[in-house]
C-alpha cells in the first residue's frame, strides 16, 4: 500500500503519513511532476502550489529623502577621498591629533630649553622608525600635518559646498548633477 504526508509520497511507509490507494499515488505522482503539491491536512490532496507574491518595489524616496541620500553619499565620497591620505578608523584619528599635538608642543618646548622626551610618548616611539632623534620625528610629524590641514580644508570645502548645493537643490536631478560635477582636491 503507497502512503503520502505532505508534499511526499511513497511505497513505503512514511512516518507521520497516511495510507493512501494506487489510483492516489498515481494522481499524485502526475500531480508532482506538473508542480502540485501533495496535502494531507483534512485528507489526500492534490493542489496548486500557493501563488508566489510579487515582491514589492520599495517605493521611491521622499524629495527629503533622497537630499538625505545625496548628502550622506557627499560625506561617503569626502570619507574616501581621506582615506588617499590618511588612515581611516577613529583611534588612528585620535592617535594623528595626539601625534600633531606633541610635535607642536615638542618644537615649543625645545625652542624655550630641553623638552623631557617623556612628554611625547606617541612620538617617541617613532624614534628610529620615522627619524633617528624625537626632534627629527616632531619635525616630520608636525610637516605632515600641517600637509593634512591643507588637504583636509580643501576636501571639507568641497564637501560642505556641495551639502550645501544639494540642500538649495529644487529637484532630484539637480542633485544628481552635483553629486556627478563634484571635483575633489
Amino acid at each position: 500500500m503507497p502512503y503520502a504526508k505532505n508534499d511526499m509520497v511513497s511505497t513505503d511507509e512514511i512516518e507521520g503519513g497516511i495510507q493512501i490507494t494506487e489510483a492516489q499515488y498515481a494522481e499524485a505522482l502526475a500531480g508532482m511532476i506538473s508542480g502540485k503539491l501533495i496535502k494531507i491536512d483534512g485528507g489526500f490532496a492534490v493542489v496548486d502550489p500557493e501563488p508566489e507574491e510579487e515582491e514589492e518595489e520599495p517605493p521611491e524616496p521622499t524629495f527629503e529623502q533622497s537630499k538625505a541620500n545625496y548628502k550622506a553619499n557627499i560625506d561617503g565620497l569626502a570619507e574616501f577621498e581621506r582615506s588617499k591620505y590618511i588612515t581611516l578608523g577613529s583611534g588612528q584619528a585620535m592617535t594623528y591629533m595626539q601625534k600633531a599635538s606633541e610635535a607642536k608642543a615638542w618644537i615649543a618646548a625645545a625652542m624655550a630649553g630641553t623638552p623631557m622626551d617623556s612628554d611625547y610618548p606617541l612620538i617617541l616611539a617613532e624614534v628610529g622608525i620615522t627619524a633617528p632623534t624625537l626632534g627629527e620625528v616632531a619635525m616630520v610629524v608636525n610637516t605632515a600635518f600641517t600637509q593634512w590641514q591643507q588637504i583636509g580644508a580643501a576636501i571639507e570645502s568641497v564637501r560642505l559646498s556641495a551639502k550645501a548645493e544639494v540642500e538649495a537643490a529644487g529637484t532630484v536631478e539637480g542633485m544628481k548633477a552635483i553629486l556627478d560635477a563634484l571635483t575633489w582636491p
